[in-house]
């Protein structure tokens, strides 16, 4: 074997799933849903979701956690981030980018569901995850850091407003965070609101968005199947410890409503 190759990984992956329990509307707080757990008492990394819902839940938020896989996910995170609704064609996997998260072999995770005006039925939601067992570890994986997930979903925006924030995010970590780059979903119809991002940190190294970005640009509509994830390349902004970023919009003649859209940056700690 040649320098260059890498021996493959012998670890065997498994795919954990389940659906949602009946959940009904306005939880006001994250319930119970989906209950994981492995037969196999083997210690497993996390890799991935596969995540389908029922339409009209899009704005259902959603987190997953467990003994050992804590803020994973910061603020609100709707379902139409992390997956996409019955009926799309395709695979869809939300990959879980730099370390991934570690667990134990029959260690329960939890996922959550906070419910708006629709209320959830048996099976509504169904989830698979990716799951390594590991017994041959990666040594890569520890060179790596873990990335985190920060979200959240707009707040009432009136029509033919200028740069009006609709979302703000605060950095609740314990240092600066970096930014990779972000996915956006958004009701139909909103496709020429326009975008900007702004922190008092960012703005100083010359922001991320010169102008205004249309949401159409920016993200997805809800229906829409694939997993699509806006890349920063190159040398990526930083948002300081205990700063706040800003979704900004400008409205045209529509205005935005709460949940409208939702958005989930790829961070990690500096």
């Amino acid at each position: 074997m040649s320098k260059s190759q890498k021996p493959q990984t012998k670890n065997r992956f498994v795919f954990l799933s389940g659906y949602s329990r009946s959940i009904g509307a306005n939880s006001n707080s994250p319930q119970k849903a989906i209950v994981l757990t492995s037969n196999v008492n083997i210690k497993k990394r996390l890799h991935g979701i596969v995540l389908r819902y029922k339409p009209g839940l899009e704005d259902v938020g959603f987190t997953l956690e467990s003994k050992s896989i804590k803020n994973l996910i910061k603020g609100y995170l709707p379902l139409s981030l992390i997956g996409s609704p019955y009926g799309t064609p395709g695979f869809h996997c939300f990959p879980l980018l730099g370390k991934k998260p570690m667990f134990g072999g029959t260690e329960t995770i939890e996922i959550k569901l906070q419910t708006q005006n629709t209320a959830i039925v048996e099976k509504d939601v169904s989830v698979s995850l990716i799951i390594e067992e590991v017994i041959e570890d990666d040594p890569e994986q520890a060179t790596k850091k873990p990335y985190y997930l920060l979200a959240g979903s707009t707040d009432s925006v009136l029509a033919n407003k200028s740069l009006q924030s609709a979302i703000t995010l605060a950095n609740a970590f314990d240092s600066d965070i970096r930014i990779n780059g972000w996915i956006l979903r958004y009701k139909q119809g909103l496709d020429n609101v326009m975008l900007n991002f702004v922190s008092s940190s960012i703005q100083r190294t010359g922001g991320i968005i010169e102008g205004e970005m249309s949401l159409a640009v920016a993200g997805s509509t809800f229906d829409s199947p694939a997993y699509n994830i806006f890349p920063i390349p190159g040398k990526k902004p930083i948002l300081g410890l205990s700063d706040n970023l800003q979704i900004q919009v400008s409205t045209g003649s529509t205005p935005i409503t709460p949940r409208d859209f939702g958005i989930v940056f790829i961070v990690e700690e500096v």
